[in-house]
């Protein structure tokens, strides 16, 4: 069997280096190929997986899974991430991974940038043509702020910086920044790279074994366009260790994930500040979740600098942009015993046939100090009230100083719309306000900028045994003051 092997490989790698080459290395390498048969320990099959990628990707061919169902492996001393090539479909191959080395991606696909200069108008306006680099074919352009977007995060005493990525074609931006960069407090750091084939990664499943003391994330994908995730399950035993990042994605735009479990994360246990998430992405423009699956004791998703994302029928217990994001649209998902969370956010948060059970459908965090203005949008929605979670729209609050950038500096409440809100309230539950603000009495006096309308039609209140209930809509759990003229229209309708 190994003799075979051996010759197998050898006559891929004689091909490959004759004239031949093109037909020959568009072959599919097996890790059969590199010995899996014979491999006897988790850490030689580790050794075959990445000698198997790494010699597919130098020969531009596909890794073959056909026919390997279960694999331990061991992560050696001083192991390194398996590359990914640009599709790979992993055929229903079922890992147990051990990790006492260190923390990292098992497996990882990241594109090298190059640094440019350039006018911080050009940014916003958004034509690159004059400029030889980005004139011509598809290139990502990652924009760093190097002045601080949040001098201190309160409470946790570390700066937070605004990043963008810009897809351009031939020349032409196809979107956006989040926020303006052509300001007299941006200091603008660039880089960019040109577009690789897309990412396809599929039908992997990878449990993180109990007792293994480093980290190993499933899957790191960074500087990519046209990622997708497909058909991936992630289990985690309860663990002591923290800052998980099971599937991480940064300086990405166009990316994909359908049909994704996760099982736990590596969030801690007991502590208040442990944190670890199963999807930690930064930077990311035009995402979409479907039917992803997760559950972790921190909350799931840990990002930043996201814009335009989408989540559709997926089942998790927290959904967040940190700090920094535009547009999120939520539809028929079911959002369980946490909160969605935003901070420093713009444009309109949308949830569509959403299913709020026992948690906070709308929390703006205090602690970036970041109150921007965004619009809040919900249709045909269902919230399970109980006595912890009843408002809508969480406004948390500290009695702080101005954020040091001017366009930071008005603090922003939003807009909300409602059509059709069915609201289910034990008899232990008397009030649903629309607006919760959380802080000092004093603050709630100071004027806030940009909310104007709050708009609620056909809001209807049930017992959870579908009895009819009265009416128990607030505005607001305490007042609180406006710059502009506040207009609320509020309408039930029959049961």
């Amino acid at each position: 069997m190994k003799r075979n092997s051996f010759f197998r490989l050898l006559s891929i790698i004689v091909c490959c280096s004759t004239a031949l080459a093109p037909v020959w290395c568009q072959q599919r390498f097996s890790p059969t190929l590199f010995g899996l048969d014979t491999a006897s320990t988790g850490e030689s099959r580790y050794e075959v997986l990445y000698r198997t990628h790494e010699a597919a990707n130098a020969a531009g061919a596909e890794v073959d899974y056909t026919g390997i169902d279960t694999l331990r492996l061991r992560l050696p001393e001083g192991w390194k991430s398996i590359p990914l090539g640009s599709v790979i479909d992993f055929k229903g191959l079922v890992l147990y991974v051990e990790n006492h080395s260190k923390h990292g991606a098992l497996f990882s696909r990241s594109a090298k940038t190059k640094a440019i200069e350039l006018d911080k108008a050009t940014i916003d306006r958004g034509d690159f043509s004059t400029i030889p680099e980005l004139a011509n074919g598809q290139i990502l352009l990652i924009l760093k702020d190097k002045h601080p977007w949040v001098a201190q995060r309160i409470g946790y005493g570390y700066p937070q910086y605004r990043s963008d990525i810009i897809l351009i074609d031939n020349g032409r931006g196809l979107n956006r920044p989040i926020a303006p960069y052509n300001t007299d407090s941006t200091i603008l750091n660039a880089s960019y790279c040109r577009v690789q084939a897309p990412v396809v990664v599929s039908n992997l499943t990878m449990h993180r074994v109990d007792g293994s003391t480093q980290k190993t994330y499933c899957v790191s994908l960074h500087n990519l366009d046209n990622i997708t995730l497909e058909n991936i399950h992630i289990t985690t035993p309860r663990s002591k260790m923290i800052a998980d990042a099971a599937i991480s994605i940064g300086n990405c735009t166009h990316v994909t994930l359908r049909d994704i479990t996760v099982d736990g994360t590596y969030s801690g246990y007991g502590r208040t500040r442990d944190y670890g998430y199963a999807f930690s992405m930064n930077n990311v423009w035009n995402s979409t979740f479907d039917h992803v699956v997760a559950d972790g004791n921190w909350g799931v998703f840990g990002t930043n600098n996201l814009s335009n994302t989408t989540l559709t029928h997926c089942d998790v217990n927290r959904f967040d942009i940190h700090c920094y994001g535009r547009d999120a649209r939520l539809v028929g998902c079911i959002l369980r015993q946490k909160q969605t969370q935003f901070s420093s956010m713009y444009g309109t948060v949308e949830f569509d046939s959403c299913l709020f059970a026992d948690c906070i459908p709308v929390r703006v965090r205090s602690s970036y100090n970041a109150y921007t203005p965004f619009d809040i949008v919900m249709r045909h929605c269902t919230f399970e009230a109980t006595l912890r979670h009843h408002a809508l729209v969480n406004m948390m609050l500290l009695d702080t100083n101005l954020n040091r950038r001017p366009e930071l500096q008005e603090k922003c409440w939003p807009n909300l719309t409602i059509d059709d809100l069915t609201v289910i309230a034990p008899v232990t539950v008397r009030h649903l306000y629309l607006y919760d603000p959380t802080g000092t009495r004093s603050e709630c006096r100071k004027p806030v900028g940009h909310i104007s309308t709050i708009q609620a039609d056909g809001i209807r209140v049930v017992r959870p045994n579908g009895r009819k209930a009265s009416p128990m809509v607030e505005l607001t759990s305490y007042p609180f003051a406006t710059q502009n003229e506040l207009k609320v229209d509020i309408h039930y309708t029959e049961q």
